[in-house]
């Protein structure tokens, strides 16, 4: 009979020590998806962060080129107000009396008649004087103005 108590006893023991590792796992497994749930959360959070990062570079990627887009705009208006104005000056400056005066200095020092048409382009390549104009001619010139 004290065997069998014994026996029934280190049964006993063991259905105890099982029940105690079976407890102990529990917790674990509870433990492991507390941290699970809290690890999903934050991946999720992460997640939703990372999309808005995603985002502010697209946005700021477009906002990059729409300003590029602007600023090329700007110049070539820019530009196109000043070829403008220098169009402008051109046009003001061979209507003056000054510009009368250098083309008949032209004609006369490359012995041009007037009747012929003169290429006006000598304003952006202006011309070299030829060797026979001489200062009295010049002096005539200024004389008649």
């Amino acid at each position: 009979m004290k065997r069998v108590i014994n026996a029934s006893e280190r049964v006993q023991k063991k259905y105890e020590d099982g029940r105690a590792k079976i407890a102990e796992a529990g917790k674990l497994l509870q433990d492991a998806d507390r941290h699970a749930e809290e690890n999903a959360s934050k991946i999720a959070e992460l997640s939703s962060k990372l999309a808005e990062a995603e985002k502010a570079a697209v946005d700021a990627e477009e906002a990059r080129v729409a300003a590029e887009e602007a600023k090329e705009a700007v110049l070539w208006s820019r530009a196109t107000e000043l070829e403008e104005a220098k169009r402008k000056a051109i046009a003001e400056y061979r209507s003056t009396e000054e510009c009368t005066a250098l083309l008949d200095l032209i004609y006369r020092f490359k012995g041009l008649k007037v009747d012929k048409k003169l290429n006006l382009n000598f304003l952006r390549d202006p011309p070299l004087l030829p060797e026979k104009g001489t200062e009295e001619m010049v002096e005539e010139t200024l004389g008649r103005m």
